[in-house]
């Protein structure tokens, strides 16, 4: 599997998981958005505005994941961040898909987060050599009522590489 095909996998993902997903790449990026906005109580009643962004490179690095990153909480506050405070928020799932991924990527993934005012990012790092998805591990301490929904929303959306390919023949 290739990147281009991962992307198109995930668009469909995105649309089965009642994502709005954005046609056109995003110039900067050649990545594909989708976006969706939910409300729960037991997120104190707040309003999250979530945005996927899945971008395609042949080796995912470090630099690359966080420059990914922050240009997709970037364009996830330009598309929705406007009215951000105590009851409405907005975050971006930050996937960078590869042909294969550096260590430092993965590293990245599993341990940063990016957070600014009422805003933060999960990177995701997707290795299709290594068949592996990494994210990150552990509970933050700030947004901490968010993880584990944002936790489904990548499993929904980004799937696990090794769980795409067909079983050989000699199965």
């Amino acid at each position: 599997m290739d990147p281009h095909a991962y992307g198109q996998i995930v668009g469909t993902r995105l649309q089965q998981a009642g994502y709005a997903v954005d046609g056109q790449n995003l110039a900067s990026t050649g990545a594909v958005a989708g976006y969706r906005s939910d409300f729960r109580l037991r997120w104190a009643a707040s309003r999250l505005h979530l945005f996927v962004v899945l971008g395609t490179v042949e080796v995912v690095t470090a630099d690359a994941l966080e420059a990914h990153t922050r240009a997709s909480l970037d364009y996830a506050k330009s598309a929705r961040g406007g009215a951000r405070g105590a009851q409405s928020g907005v975050a971006a799932v930050a996937a960078l898909v590869g042909e294969r991924a550096e260590p430092d990527a993965e590293e990245y993934a599993r341990t940063r987060l990016v957070r600014q005012f009422a805003a933060f990012a999960w990177p995701v790092c997707v290795d299709l050599a290594a068949y592996r998805r990494t994210s990150h591990e552990g509970t933050p301490t700030v947004g901490r009522v968010f993880t584990g929904w944002m936790r489904e929303q990548i499993a929904a959306t980004l799937p696990e590489p090794w769980s795409l390919e067909p079983a050989s023949a000699d199965a």
